[in-house]
């Protein structure tokens, strides 16, 4: 029963997620050419998401995550059933640790995207200001003759850094965690069959990587959730198996 429980936690959890990234990311794609000037002032064009921003739905995808994360270490219990009775289970429980300690991590990176678009817009607004929103990348420094412009630039940078060091760290022990967690699965050392490594997120981030390049409704709300994704079908799959599993 817990065990089920505790892989509902982890789906209702991914779900969440989902949600939290479609708020984040939008219903529309930057265009690099209208965005030039701002990119090249950014430094990258994650930022051009955000020049014209909802805050209450900006706000309320950065902080779906905050609030559902307990809800996927609720769901680690499941996982943890699986990996302690595995043959060699210090393997699959090195992988559990990291993959808790990522899920610990998330939130920051998560909220991280607020003030990258709380600073992206206040840059776009002195753009719009300077009365020079066409510019071409070979026509010379981009903030030139706009003082207001050259305070606002080094904001979105900075926030931008913020993100890298929290998205970073989080992604990165997940992905790490994921990979440990593969090895007892697929060489059959838990009580799920080895085919049950081909829905582990780490696995199911190859096809589903292809989703931002495929047309579907409501593009690009779903390009910034592939990870949300995955967790979610694994999710699913984990509920197909469980009654297999014994606490």
């Amino acid at each position: 029963m817990l065990t089920t429980v505790s892989i509902l936690a982890f789906l209702v959890a991914s779900i969440a997620w989902i949600v939290g990234d479609a708020l984040i990311v939008g219903f529309h794609r930057p265009d690099k050419t209208e965005h030039a000037r701002f990119i090249a002032l950014a430094g990258s064009d994650n930022g051009a998401f955000y020049t014209r921003i909802n805050n209450r739905r900006l706000a309320a995808g950065a902080l779906i995550g905050q609030y559902t994360a307990p809800l996927f270490l609720a769901g680690l219990w499941a996982h943890w059933v699986i990996l302690r009775d595995a043959a060699h289970p210090e393997v699959g429980l090195t992988g559990l640790a990291l993959l808790a300690i990522g899920i610990i991590y998330s939130p920051l990176a998560h909220a991280g995207f607020y003030p990258l678009a709380l600073a992206s817009a206040r840059l776009q607004e002195a753009l719009d200001r300077s009365g020079t929103a066409e510019w071409e990348p070979d026509a010379g420094d981009p903030a030139a003759h706009s003082p207001e412009v050259t305070a606002c630039a080094p904001h979105v940078r900075r926030a931008e850094r913020f993100l890298a060091l929290a998205w970073v760290p989080s992604i990165g022990a997940i992905c790490l965690g994921w990979l440990i967690i593969c090895v007892p699965l697929a060489a059959g050392w838990t009580a799920l069959p080895r085919w049950a490594v081909l829905f582990t997120p780490l696995v199911q981030m190859l096809p589903w990587s292809l989703l931002p390049r495929l047309p579907y409704p409501g593009k690009p709300l779903l390009n910034g959730a592939l990870f949300n994704i995955v967790n979610l079908v694994w999710a699913i799959a984990l509920l197909c198996l469980a009654p297999g599993l014994h606490e």
